[in-house]
């Protein structure tokens, strides 16, 4: 991660400081997630505290996750961080609060998740892309990472509009559906049901497809081959990290992928983590960065060990969210919000 505190989220943690690894954590005797929480012992948000705190950083963006009720506020600070080349092969087309990703290959692009609306696919995505020398038209799949509105809102207008085919899990796809009233983001046509051990291909580039239930059943997770000044290397996407006021049932299955990830990182030699909201992964900080410092080495390349750490915090935010959320009443009741 980034030893300069160079971060376009430096609001975001100055308004949570209960996150702050380092000195903060050793003045917080009983560390809470919540208000109504705060009489409980929470021992995993206490050992998620000492994962972060062990990172050469000082901040952790995936302890957001341990947060319920600030994390989704916490969206709203992020500054837009433009479209970037994050990688030789691998494009940032998103927003301060909803990402989209390219990942370019000779034969054509995989576009990774299409934002809001057809509003913001032309904002973002086609404006980004033509900020970035990428020409739309060769746009063959987009894949979605799950049925929440602004991850597949853009889809159907660039699925018209260039003939890209739309992967997605059906199971997601047909949760999706449910929400007839949205005219804003109307549902594409689900061309590829895309399903766990699945790879997506395209010009000699192949994504290994998990389906990592939690934020939603069929929440999609990656691995992504990719190019850092030509040296091969290998990232892990994460299409669902956030898991509050979730079923018991989606609980247990978060906790199930993220011990799987664990084993898959290590094995995989994986060597970065991004997701598909910057305020989680601190994409815009790591573009800012990018951008200040070009001749440093890639800040999305934090190594294996850093991306073990992120999803090891993810995975005690989530048992910490299990167990509150059996106590506090309201809790568990499911809301969504406005990004979701």
């Amino acid at each position: 991660m980034i030893n300069k505190a160079v971060h376009t989220g430096l609001a975001m943690a100055a308004a949570l400081g209960a996150m702050a690894p380092g000195a903060a954590l050793a003045q917080q005797a009983a560390p809470h997630a919540t208000p109504a929480s705060a009489g409980i012992a929470q021992p995993h948000l206490v050992k998620a505290l000492e994962i972060a705190a062990g990172e050469s950083n000082w901040k952790h963006t995936a302890l957001l996750t341990c947060y319920p009720e600030q994390a989704y506020t916490a969206q709203e600070v992020i500054r837009d961080p433009g479209a970037a080349r994050v990688f030789d092969n691998f494009y940032y087309l998103g927003n301060g609060v909803v990402g989209s990703w390219a990942v370019d290959t000779p034969e054509g692009i995989i576009l990774i998740d299409t934002m809001n609306d057809q509003a913001e696919a032309d904002r973002y995505i086609l404006a980004g892309m033509k900020k970035l020398g990428l020409d739309p038209k060769r746009i063959r799949i987009i894949l979605v990472s799950h049925g929440h509105g602004d991850h597949y809102g853009g889809a159907k207008y660039l699925q018209d509009t260039y003939g890209a085919k739309v992967y997605m899990p059906k199971v997601d796809y047909d949760m999706a559906a449910l929400r007839t009233g949205d005219k804003a983001r109307p549902q594409p046509r689900l061309d590829v049901d895309i399903k766990d051990g699945d790879t997506v291909s395209l010009g000699g580039t192949a994504l290994k497809v998990f389906i990592t239930p939690g934020h939603t059943k069929g929440s999609v997770s990656l691995l992504i081959p990719v190019q850092d000044k030509g040296r091969a290397t290998t990232i892990a996407y994460f299409g669902g990290i956030t898991n509050r006021r979730i079923s018991p049932e989606m609980h247990a299955g978060y906790e199930a992928w993220t011990e799987r990830f664990l084993s898959l990182i290590a094995n995989e030699h994986v060597e970065g983590y991004i997701g598909n909201h910057p305020s989680y992964d601190d994409t815009a900080g790591r573009i800012a960065y990018r951008r200040l410092f070009p001749k440093e080495a890639n800040p999305f390349v934090s190594g294996t060990p850093e991306t073990l750490r992120f999803v090891r915090v993810l995975q005690e935010c989530n048992r910490n969210n299990t167990e509150i959320e059996k106590q506090v009443a309201g809790l568990a009741e499911p809301t969504r919000g406005t990004h979701d």
